[in-house]
């Protein structure tokens, strides 16, 4: 079942709850290739690529570090970078056999600087059984069509996506602490993939300093986030979207005057949040979908549920709408198009104001 919005002269097509469509899951994905590598299960070959290059890094370093003993390593363990090597001479040295190991390792980094990486086909078609050899293509998918992609398949082929801010993400950040013995609600992982974003190299980097910090607590509390990751459970972006969705208009101000000082203030973080936001508003009013279980099938969480209903009581189509299109505008505007030099926490306070507006009717 499909649902069609036209917004503002713009039709967008979204796939109606169970049948959103999604990539792949690279969280799934990632942690299966990691518990097949603990478990000493090795392939062949390992052809890795995406946009994300955080799981591709911390496969290649699981790899280099763990595959072979360090006393394996001196005779056995090769890395290369694909500017300073041809596939032809990487195939040659994945083609010799391990000396007093069971297995040697190549990895090719930054992959991604070969022009033809179908030149690796006919290794792929007949590996050397002992050598783990590790490709590693950062920013880009290799092509799905191609016979090396194909034949990839037999192997390990993993392709590392871009993390959806609002929904893997968190799920993401609960697991990566958990594995590591600290628990986390999801208001806290929202918390911290807002304020962070999506880079997974920083926020694996910024939930490094609530693990080493963390002393005997076995959960992340509020005042630990705002200590060592610096942001505040009351000014941040879920308590402003829950400030206008239940149209309050001083809270509003108040908590958009609290983030915006900050001196990292960025307004196109919170425009991304605030599409987000009242996209879902559009889809929710135009199916009339109101339960839980609905509404946790399109990515919403447990604990914003509530802002969502006020929001659909609050806001008729007709202002979810303009409110969508007031953030298009405005996220140009804070790109420079038509608009004089104006700082972020001035369009973010227009922002606002236009969204609460109500033109008051005359007699």
């Amino acid at each position: 079942m499909k649902v069609f919005l036209k917004i503002h002269s713009k039709v967008v097509s979204l796939a109606y709850l169970r049948n959103i469509e999604m990539p792949a899951d690279s969280i799934q994905e990632y942690s299966k290739v990691i518990s097949d590598l603990k478990a000493r299960k090795f392939y062949p070959i390992y052809l890795l690529h995406g946009d994300e290059a955080y799981f591709i890094d911390e496969i290649v370093s699981h790899i280099e570090n763990h595959v072979l003993t360090e006393s394996e390593r001196a005779f056995n363990q090769t890395v290369f970078y694909a500017k300073d090597i041809e596939i032809s001479a990487v195939v040659e040295n994945a083609r010799r056999y391990p000396m007093m190991a069971n297995h040697q390792v190549i990895i090719v980094k930054e992959a991604q600087g070969y022009k033809k990486l179908d030149d690796f086909e006919a290794y792929f078609d007949n590996p050397v059984p002992t050598t783990v050899l590790v490709i590693a293509v950062k920013g880009k998918k290799v092509d799905g069509r191609s016979k090396l992609y194909k034949s990839s398949k037999k192997y390990v082929s993993f392709e590392s996506k871009r993390l959806y801010e609002d929904s893997e993400l968190p799920r993401w950040i609960k697991q990566h602490l958990g594995e590591r013995g600290l628990q986390i609600s999801e208001s806290n992982c929202l918390l911290i993939a807002d304020h962070v974003g999506s880079d997974l190299s920083k926020v694996a980097n910024e939930l490094e300093k609530l693990l080493i910090n963390k002393g005997d607590l076995t959960e992340v509390n509020e005042a630990m986030i705002e200590k060592h990751i610096g942001v505040s459970k009351d000014f941040n972006v879920f308590e402003l979207m829950s400030a206008l969705a239940h149209r309050n208009t001083k809270r509003t101000f108040y908590i958009n005057h609290h983030m915006s000082s900050a001196k990292d203030f960025s307004i196109i973080p919170l425009l991304a949040q605030f599409n987000s936001f009242f996209m879902k508003g559009v889809v929710l009013k135009q199916t009339q979908v109101k339960d839980q279980k609905g509404m946790m099938s399109m990515g919403i969480g447990f604990r914003q549920i509530k802002d969502y209903e006020k929001m659909l009581s609050n806001f008729s189509m007709a202002e979810l709408e303009k409110a969508m299109s007031l953030v298009a505008e405005y996220d140009l505007k804070s790109k420079g198009v038509n608009q004089t030099m104006v700082g972020d926490s001035e369009l973010m306070k227009e922002l606002l104001f236009k969204i609460l507006y109500r033109p008051t009717l005359s007699n």
